[in-house]
């Protein structure tokens, strides 16, 4: 669960997040939950399951694979606000993660469970 106050905040973080309704509002502060994540840290990697959604207040997160060569290549970074593109792909179609997510500077985030994003997504035709 969210405190209001970080309820609040991502309701001035996330664009359109306020037009989503009471009951997705709902649903959000009773099972998101709010973290820290170091730098270093890598969120997702290539195979995983993607569960849940992360919702920035802060930070940055780098999505990159691994190439043939060994070198990586960087396909996003996300900050203030945003959620990484590949996240938000995956989670509805329940695929696995298709590449590296590893936190570059310390990041505030809510995660929002998997089931409650693709209802969002469901009922909003996103």
């Amino acid at each position: 669960m969210i405190s209001k106050d970080q309820f609040r905040r991502l309701l001035r973080s996330v664009l359109n997040f306020a037009e989503a309704g009471e009951d997705l509002h709902r649903a959000i502060q009773e099972n998101a939950i709010f973290r820290c994540i170091p730098a270093g840290a890598d969120v997702f990697v290539e195979g995983d399951q993607a569960d849940p959604i992360a919702l920035l207040f802060s930070g940055i997160v780098r999505v990159y694979m691994i190439g043939e060569s060994g070198h990586e290549i960087t396909l996003c970074r996300f900050g203030h606000g945003e959620s990484c593109i590949l996240t938000v792909n995956t989670i509805p179609s329940q695929k696995t993660f298709p590449a590296i997510t590893t936190v570059e500077e310390q990041a505030e985030a809510v995660l929002i469970p998997a089931d409650i994003f693709r209802d969002w997504v469901r009922r909003h035709d996103l």
